[in-house]
């Protein structure tokens, strides 16, 4: 298993509507994209995330379902269509052991 951990550091004043929406589109994508096998996100509640706002989790079955993904055109446009929301990302890509 490939785990593909993303986390999204927030523009300042984005709303909470903004945040659902951004949640929502990236769950959208489990169902347009076959190689996920797993997906979720959530909102910290923490504070121990340094900045980073929302988190995501996208399990694949292999890294070859991960090189898929990453140009795949509905990852690419959820990208385009939402990066105004965040000011800085951080990905973490590793086979579970």
């Amino acid at each position: 298993m490939v785990e593909h951990l993303v986390f999204f550091k927030l523009k300042d004043g984005i709303t909470t509507e903004e945040k659902q929406e951004l949640m929502q589109a990236l769950l959208a994508m489990k169902s347009e994209i076959p190689e996920i096998q797993y997906m979720a996100c959530g909102e910290d509640f923490s504070g121990r995330s340094r900045g980073f706002g929302i988190g995501l989790v996208v399990r694949f079955e292999n890294r070859a379902g991960l090189d898929v993904y990453q140009p795949h055109p509905v990852h690419q446009a959820f990208i385009a269509a939402h990066k105004s929301k965040w000011t800085d990302v951080m990905a973490l890509d590793f086979e579970a052991v």
